[in-house]
């Protein structure tokens, strides 16, 4: 790939990593954003170029780096590329694409709480200059950890397909499957295959689709099209199950039906995931959140027929970490315990990871006899989700799921 503005791949840099190429090559050509941009750089990343560049670490570091403008242009695509990308993201690729010699020169030198650190920016130049497509990885892998998953099962248990999920789920065959959807559908949408992704048994599926009409502006001109979504569908047990990300609720499941429908050839339709949680597992928790308040603090409450005239809705809540459960109890005493009815409670956040995180009771049925349990996972990570959800599961028994949740769509 050449680092000259004249030869930028742009399918490269502004279809598949959504890189604004005019603005970054605009502020390149400025000297004087090119040279803030230098002297902007941290000590890792000044290692990076001196051993891509062969240079000396002189006074006239800074000139010679002005000498080579041209050659300097991927490091800001790189930049504008990865700006606001997770470092947990770029971390995990880096952690399994760098040797541990371009690891430790990218460590910055003092931990922060105890775990080693990195220049994330000085990781970022490391893998591209390893292989370009490294970005693209990181690009998605972002996307993974950023969002929402509905998880959702085939509700009639389609047969043993003795094909391997991976020689099937390849792009050439599902942008087949995309291309006859829309076209069946009458949609006037493309989908397009952009990435599949497979590890541990799951398979990572990243669908670009044209969401809605819209127009964008520059100066007095419009450009008339669609606004974009990404669909990222995670197929595991041999497609049995899915779990779904996308902002639209209704056609991604189609999406993933129609897939399944193709690997197993039979109609495959995929439903919300239930996991019930008996009612007296869930009482068990609501008690210990005021019981030990250490261990998981509650830190807001919402609850409806708190024993008040009128039945108002009741909202407690605390900033940051501190734990609510003595002004719960405080109002228990002076009214009553919005957390003795499970059916009460509309939502709870707890404190995990630093971070505030809500829950979620849904009746199962009409007796009230066990409930489902949902978290929002958006704000944690992927493995922020993991540890939250062993923790429910080992300290309380309870299996949580996502409070993301898609339509229910017939198979396409």
């Amino acid at each position: 790939m050449s680092a000259t503005p004249f030869q930028i791949d742009e399918e490269f840099w502004r279809d598949r990593l959504e890189v604004g190429i005019a603005r970054v090559v605009q502020e390149h050509a400025r000297d004087a954003s090119l040279r803030l941009w230098i002297a902007s750089l941290t000590p890792r990343c000044r290692s990076v170029l001196v051993e891509h560049f062969g240079l000396a670490e002189t006074e006239e570091f800074k000139a010679a780096l002005l000498a080579r403008r041209t050659e300097l242009l991927p490091f800001l695509l790189v930049d504008a590329a990865m700006e606001g990308k997770r470092v947990c993201a770029i971390e995990q690729l880096a952690q399994a694409k760098l040797s541990p010699e371009a690891l430790a020169a990218s460590q910055r030198p003092t931990l922060v709480d105890g775990v080693t650190s990195y220049d994330r920016r000085a990781l970022l130049w490391r893998l591209y200059l390893a292989d370009p497509a490294h970005l693209e990885l990181v690009f998605h892998l972002d996307r993974l950890q950023r969002k929402g998953f509905a998880r959702m099962v085939a509700d009639d248990a389609p047969p043993v397909n003795g094909t391997d999920p991976g020689t099937f789920l390849t792009r050439t065959t599902l942008q087949g499957l995309l291309d006859r959807y829309e076209r069946e559908q009458e949609t006037q949408r493309q989908s397009h295959c952009a990435a599949i992704l497979n590890g541990d048994g799951r398979y990572r599926v990243f669908i670009k689709r044209d969401m809605k009409e819209a127009f964008v502006s520059h100066g007095p001109k419009n450009t008339f099209g669609f606004s974009r979504e990404w669909i990222i569908l995670v197929f595991e047990q041999g497609l049995r199950r899915v779990q779904v990300c996308s902002v639209s609720p209704s056609v991604p499941p189609q999406l993933a039906s129609r897939i399944a429908t193709g690997f197993f050839g039979v109609p495959v339709n995929y439903t919300n995931e239930v996991v019930e949680t008996p009612v007296a597992t869930v009482a068990a928790f609501l008690h210990s959140l005021l019981a030990d308040p250490a261990r998981l603090p509650l830190v807001e409450l919402v609850a409806g027929d708190c024993g008040l005239e009128g039945s108002p809705q009741l909202r407690l809540s605390a900033a940051g970490s501190a734990s609510i459960a003595p002004a719960i109890q405080q109002f228990a005493r002076a009214f009553s315990d919005p957390l003795a009815d499970v059916g009460r409670v509309e939502s709870l956040k707890v404190w995990f990871s630093e971070k505030r995180v809500k829950l979620t009771f849904e009746p199962a049925d009409k007796t009230g006899a066990s409930y489902v349990v949902r978290y929002a996972d958006q704000p944690l990570d992927a493995h922020e989700r993991a540890d939250f959800e062993q923790l429910m599961w080992k300290d309380y028994g309870i299996r949580v799921l996502s409070t993301e949740k898609k339509h229910h769509a017939a198979a396409a």
